[in-house]
């Protein structure tokens, strides 16, 4: 099935699937990105690009090709519309966002230069969990290797039309089932341990119910909430909250979020739970969002 989707405004795939939020998307050589997302029947492996529109610039298309796995190959175009459009943010107003978030920012005004394009994807929040499980004191290359190696020993197949192997995303009960031995093929070392727990702990607690809840609670529940599972530390709960339930006031801080809070706005960075609370205060309901863009730029930088 194909999806397109017009008169898209600041959106840039490099710096979507670039920013760390997500693990499951590698760019072709003709600039588009492919990936596999959700578990179960639900998964999708998918195909995206994006062109400018030659007459207005501001504007572009995007063009999603999507392959479903199982009884998801019966979903209608409307429903995978909507599905993608929501994946992609794409009903959110960045342009007015990062004009709030840049006005009187010269700092936030420089990293959203960087990153203009950057849209919060809106991911299964299981997928997210065990992903920024995995992400602890780890880097995104051996992250996105731990994951499909997670995903190729566990996922269920999904046969595609251009072929290759691709695996969903294992389901909670299927890592529940394993123990931590056997997890060690997929090179987790101790966050083995962690993701067999947070699967047991999170079906104690009503599995997906459990997880869905938590976007209609306000942020500082679905954090606490989060903390609760095992292997799951304010940074983690924090990406899961944003990136998986929609929570744009979620903060996260790492070591390059910390570097730019230190750099850019001359913080105490040894006090993270300030670095938080300094965020929800200055952007107002976005930090999420400025985490991405402080986040992209700290790396571009770098290079």
């Amino acid at each position: 099935m194909e999806i397109v989707i017009d008169n898209v405004t600041d959106f840039d795939l490099d710096h979507i699937f670039n920013c760390g939020q997500a693990f499951r998307w590698n760019r072709r050589d003709d600039g588009s990105f492919a990936g596999i997302i959700g578990c179960g029947v639900g998964h999708r492996f998918a195909n995206i690009s994006f062109s400018q529109d030659e007459s207005a610039s501001r504007f572009g298309r995007v063009v999603i090709s999507v392959e479903r796995g199982g009884r998801g190959d019966k979903e209608d175009e409307k429903s995978e519309r909507a599905f993608w459009t929501r994946y992609l943010d794409l009903d959110r107003d960045y342009g007015e966002i990062k004009r709030r978030l840049s006005e009187n920012d010269e700092v936030m005004a420089n990293a959203i230069s960087y990153g203009e394009g950057i849209r919060i994807l809106n991911q299964d929040p299981w997928e997210t969990l065990i992903s920024f499980i995995i992400s602890q004191n780890n880097h995104i290359p051996r992250i996105k290797a731990c994951i499909e190696s997670l995903c190729r020993e566990h996922g269920e197949r999904l046969n595609t039309r251009e072929g290759g192997n691709h695996h969903g995303f294992p389901d909670m009960e299927t890592l529940a089932g394993v123990s931590a031995e056997q997890l060690s093929a997929c090179r987790l070392g101790y966050r083995a341990g962690y993701i067999v727990e947070a699967a047991e702990q999170v079906i104690r607690f009503g599995g997906m119910e459990f997880l869905d809840a938590l976007r209609d609670v306000g942020f500082d529940e679905a954090m606490r909430a989060l903390l609760s599972i095992r292997g799951v530390g304010p940074k983690v709960a924090a990406c899961v909250a944003l990136f998986g339930l929609g929570h744009t006031e979620g903060f996260p801080v790492d070591v390059w979020i910390s570097r730019a809070m230190q750099e850019l706005y001359s913080l105490d960075v040894d006090n993270r739970g300030r670095l938080s609370d300094y965020a929800k205060e200055r952007f107002q309901g976005y930090a999420g969002i400025a985490q991405q863009y402080l986040f992209f730029y700290m790396r571009e930088r770098k290079k």
